[in-house]
């Protein structure tokens, strides 16, 4: 069943684009205003962002509206023209730029952006959020919601802000943001679970406004002060609506300073688009993919019609589809309907809208910022060693003491540092062996051998010492630069005068001038040069590479590796060699604890698995054990097409007596194919039942030992995993 139907979601989009509304609200008002703009520009570009873009969107999680880092560009662009309608015409041509940069594929920019510097940008949004809405928290509103920027109009800056907030304080928007936030931290226990149809966010709101009502009866010290809530301009209705629209003036297409602008809007959005996307991917729970070219067009569709009836440029913003992802939402249908709430309540209750104070939204939004900047994500960040953790943090520090754009281009630079400085040493790994000839020093070359390595080369040749043995490794090697190969060659003459013995192995053939085929480094099998005798020797060149891949990261990695095991998981999978539990879910060493047999059997007669469940249940204590499956099994294609015979014959037996069991459903199916995947699914299903009936399961969870217990199925067609969502009714062995 597609749990992503639309109504399997219609409930939590309703909820989740509700949330998103209340946010983006105050956030379009708050951005036109800081970018010079008529009000209710923003409010229409928030509402193209919605229904046009989210229509138009592959992303099923991202929000489109004005954006805070596009504001001092637009703020100059319009002063620049002199003409709010000629800024408009710059703002079509922006998103007609923006159509052509997507049907060229110019979206794969975006994936040239390290995760770190992505996560970076995350955590640096989370801590902006949490900043900006201090203020406001506690009634002091004298900047526009919609303002990030660190240096601010007024003179201040972020930090200056809340210091000035202390003398500003107001008791009503304290007591209001004190509710709102314990409202928000009790909505995510498990003991209000049977509410959570109810968003938290809309809770607050509506509390927000009961309470700020209720507090006009107090003495004046605890009434919020008129600019603490949201400000919409009164509207009588539609036709009022359409009076407020301005039209680009066609006239200065010629203008060259439109052009200028043009472009500039054009770059700058879809740079924050693509990186926004990529941020929002990231927290996808089901980690989607968003096709980037065809977001592009979207965009620039939106940026079109934005400037044809009058709102500022639009892109995808981090901070709403943030929110949208915390608040549930599981498709796009969200984000549409959230720029539906914009047009209906803009036009038909904006009294209503104008009573939310901004200290309920700033609860919301500090919430959103705190689940983007978790202790838990620095902490990962620092343990997955320096050469990720550094540009992390540059990039958050960057972001929050400029703006967006500049401090991902400045955590860009600090990761391409690392990797330029990396690729001198890490990308070849060298080590030194004793034998019974003297020392042996070996040297493994990276599949690229440039100019960045050259340092390396010289340090390693410079410290072999007469007598000693070299062996030179290229057989991950696919390019040697000119300035390499003389150091190599160089090398080579060297060695002949100092008595260094050398084996270069492994070079191409227009390499093969430099290979020592006559001196000998004694290793298993060294003339055996067959065709299966090369792939054999494949497995250790990819094993040098994958431990200079992790070296790469961490220079303690094998160590703390081999300090002890904690995996999470268990998983028992099939033995084909076509479905590699690691590879396929993208695990680390120490993250699975598995067991494979031909077609995932758990069968509680097999010490095998039976020692396996025990050890990972009582001594690793993993927290999910998963049964895997796979679509195009050949075990379960075997036990039903029979002719097999030994310990074989008997193993599939167990298949072949679920497919009995099944066999008035499995035979309705006329499909083959569609029968054997059907086959695959009962047979995980009735696997999981065996699972849970053991009694080393059935005693874990006597104990309260916390145990998830999944089914899944990996379809070799398309390399996904799906969750069967099994829900196991058979009666199980009762708990005493």
């Amino acid at each position: 069943m597609n749990t992503l139907a639309f109504k399997n979601t219609f409930r939590a989009n309703l909820s989740s684009g509700l949330v998103v509304f209340l946010v983006a609200l105050p956030l379009c008002l708050g951005i036109a205003l800081a970018s010079g703009a008529p009000l209710l520009s923003g409010v229409i570009t928030g509402i193209i962002g919605g229904i046009i873009v989210g229509s138009l969107s592959g992303s099923q999680l991202a929000v489109s509206g004005p954006a805070a880092g596009l504001t001092t560009i637009v703020a100059a662009a319009i002063i620049t023209l002199q003409s709010y309608e000629t800024f408009l015409l710059s703002v079509m041509l922006a998103g007609a730029i923006q159509i052509v940069l997507g049907v060229v594929k110019a979206g794969k920019v975006g994936l040239f952006f390290p995760s770190n510097v992505i996560k970076g940008m995350l955590a640096a949004i989370g801590i902006i959020l949490i900043l900006k809405q201090i203020p406001h928290a506690f009634g002091y509103d004298a900047d526009a919601e919609g303002d990030f920027t660190f240096l601010q109009a007024d003179q201040n800056n972020t930090f200056s802000e809340i210091i000035h907030l202390l003398s500003k304080l107001n008791i009503g928007a304290s007591v209001i943001f004190l509710i709102s936030m314990a409202i928000l931290i009790l909505w995510d226990t498990p003991a209000f679970k049977k509410v959570k149809s109810l968003p938290g966010g809309l809770v607050v709101v509506i509390l927000g406004v009961l309470v700020s009502i209720g507090l006009n009866a107090m003495p004046d010290a605890w009434h919020l002060r008129t600019n603490s809530f949201v400000k919409i301009p009164a509207l009588s209705g539609l036709s009022d609506f359409a009076t407020v629209l301005k039209f680009p003036n066609f006239s200065q297409v010629g203008n060259p300073d439109v052009w200028t602008i043009a472009l500039t809007i054009a770059f700058v959005a879809s740079l924050e688009t693509l990186l926004s996307i990529e941020a929002v991917d990231k927290l996808d729970p089901q980690k989607r993919s968003t096709p980037l070219n065809r977001e592009l067009i979207a965009q620039g569709v939106g940026n079109t019609i934005s400037g044809l009836i009058g709102g500022i440029p639009l892109t995808a913003v981090i901070v709403r589809g943030a929110t949208n992802v915390n608040a549930g939402a599981k498709t796009k249908f969200s984000a549409i309907f959230h720029g539906i709430l914009l047009l209906v309540t803009v036009i038909l209750i904006p009294g209503i809208l104008n009573m939310i104070p901004l200290a309920s939204l700033a609860a919301v939004l500090i919430m959103v910022g705190y689940k983007l900047t978790k202790v838990k994500l620095f902490t990962d960040m620092y343990k997955a060693g320096w050469n990720q953790f550094t540009p992390f943090v540059i990039t958050v520090v960057a972001i929050i003491l400029t703006d967006l754009l500049k401090g991902v281009l400045i955590g860009m630079a600090v990761s391409i540092v690392f990797i330029l400085v990396n690729a001198t040493k890490d990308l070849i790994f060298s080590t030194e062996t004793d034998s019974a000839k003297g020392k042996v020093k070996r040297l493994v070359l990276s599949e690229q051998v440039t100019f960045l390595n050259k340092a390396h080369l010289n340090e390693f040749f410079n410290n072999v010492t007469p007598g000693t043995s070299v062996w030179i490794d290229a057989s991950q090697t696919r390019y040697i630069e000119q300035d390499c190969l003389e150091i190599l060659q160089d090398f080579k003459v060297r060695a002949a005068e100092q008595r260094i013995s050398v084996t270069i192995t492994g070079l191409k053939d227009h390499y093969s001038f430099l290979e020592a085929k006559s001196e000998v480094i004694a290793h298993d099998h060294e003339h055996d040069h067959d065709h299966s005798h090369q792939n054999y020797q494949d497995l250790f060149a990819n094993n040098r590479k994958f431990i200079a891949d992790k070296l790469h990261l961490d220079i303690n990695y094998f160590s703390k590796l081999s300090a002890g095991q904690s995996p999470p998981y268990l998983i028992v999978g099939c033995s084909d060699s076509r479905a590699p539990l690691e590879m396929i879910t993208g695990a680390q060493p120490g993250e699975i604890f598995s067991q494979r047999n031909i077609a995932n059997q758990v069968i509680p007669s097999d010490p095998n698995l039976m020692s396996v469940l025990q050890y990972a249940v009582e001594a690793l204590k993993v927290k999910h054990i998963i049964v895997c499956g796979h679509y195009g099994c050949g075990g379960i294609k075997a036990a039903v097409a029979g002719g097999t015979n030994g310990t074989l014959d008997q193993w599939l037996g167990h298949v072949r007596e679920i497919y009995r069991t099944h066999k008035d459903e499995l035979e309705a199916i006329a499909d083959p194919e569609m029968q054997h995947r059907r086959l695959v699914e009962l047979n995980v299903e009735e696997q999981i039942h065996h699972l849970k009936s053991t009694a080393i399961v059935q005693d874990a969870l006597k104990r309260g030992q916390p145990l998830n217990i999944y089914g899944w199925v990996y379809d070799l067609t398309d390399g996904m995993l799906h969750d069967l969502q099994i829900q196991d009714t058979k009666p199980q062995p009762e708990l005493v």
